[in-house]
């Protein structure tokens, strides 16, 4: 069953800057879910007008669907052209994210990008695929890349790149949302690409996000197709870091992300 994501990322208020989720069904918390709740929780304290450019993300605990989580949000700063908000997100006596996020309006001046490697095949020339994230069907998705690996029903590790566009359109006056799905999509199996390049994927591995960083270069409708990039800086061990980008059907770099990850096999 598809899911839209207004629904999906509901927060209900608690007064004083604090929100709720609706929990979902049980099982293991998804890093960009908590992730995108933080965004869209951040965005709804600052003024109008005032854009997201940059969120920093850490995962001190993991947690569960079935229980609800409460983000607390503090106004760090709020400037005529600027706001900073803290998020806390806690569950039982688990925190599983603390999120700084910045807000800023727009202003004037030069539009340049470095060059990239020509994008991959259109979304509507490739086969569709599903993910599973939580036991739910959040998005369209079209894997760009050479090749993946299926390793059970519930664990996709597609290599990067990939096209992903919501089911259903995202409302237009709601750019805490937007912000929030790119967000939510930006963690998506980042992991995979925290590897040598050219060894071959392993079905089994398995990976944790230790933190993530994403930054937003100007606002874009995230209920279109997006294509998400990401390659690998420093593998060593079991930690790697990873860096990427948010391109729309033209070409232009909408958003960057950077992730440091935990990679491992479960024991026998």
């Amino acid at each position: 069953m598809a899911h839209d994501f207004d629904t999906l990322l509901r927060l209900h208020p608690r007064g004083d800057d604090s929100f709720q989720n609706e929990p979902l069904v049980e099982g293991h918390l998804y890093g960009g879910y908590t992730l995108g709740l933080a965004v869209r929780a951040a965005a709804r304290t600052v003024a109008p007008g005032l854009l997201p450019t940059s969120v920093h993300a850490v995962f001190p605990s993991g947690g569960e669907l079935g229980s609800p989580l409460t983000l607390g949000v503090r106004a760090v700063r709020d400037g005529r052209s600027s706001a900073v908000r803290l998020v806390t997100v806690t569950q039982g006596r688990g925190t599983p994210l603390l999120l700084t996020a910045s807000f800023h309006v727009g202003g004037e001046g030069p539009d340049w990008q470095e060059a990239l490697p020509p994008l991959p095949a259109d979304p509507d020339e490739i086969a569709p695929d599903e993910v599973r994230l939580m036991g739910l069907d959040p998005f369209e998705y079209r894997p760009a890349g050479r090749f993946r690996v299926d390793a059970g029903a519930d664990v996709f590790s597609p290599l990067h790149p990939y096209w992903v566009r919501p089911h259903r359109p995202l409302p237009a006056d709601d750019p805490g949302l937007h912000a929030a799905v790119i967000a939510f999509v930006s963690d998506y199996m980042v992991f995979s690409a925290a590897q040598v390049p050219g060894a071959p994927p392993s079905p089994e591995t398995r990976g944790v996000t230790m933190d993530h960083t994403l930054w937003f270069h100007r606002p874009v409708d995230a209920g279109e197709w997006l294509l998400y990039s990401a390659d690998p800086v420093r593998v060593l061990g079991d930690r790697g870091l990873v860096r990427g980008t948010v391109r729309t059907r033209d070409g232009e770099v909408v958003a960057s992300f950077a992730q440091e990850a935990l990679t491992f096999r479960p024991r026998g």
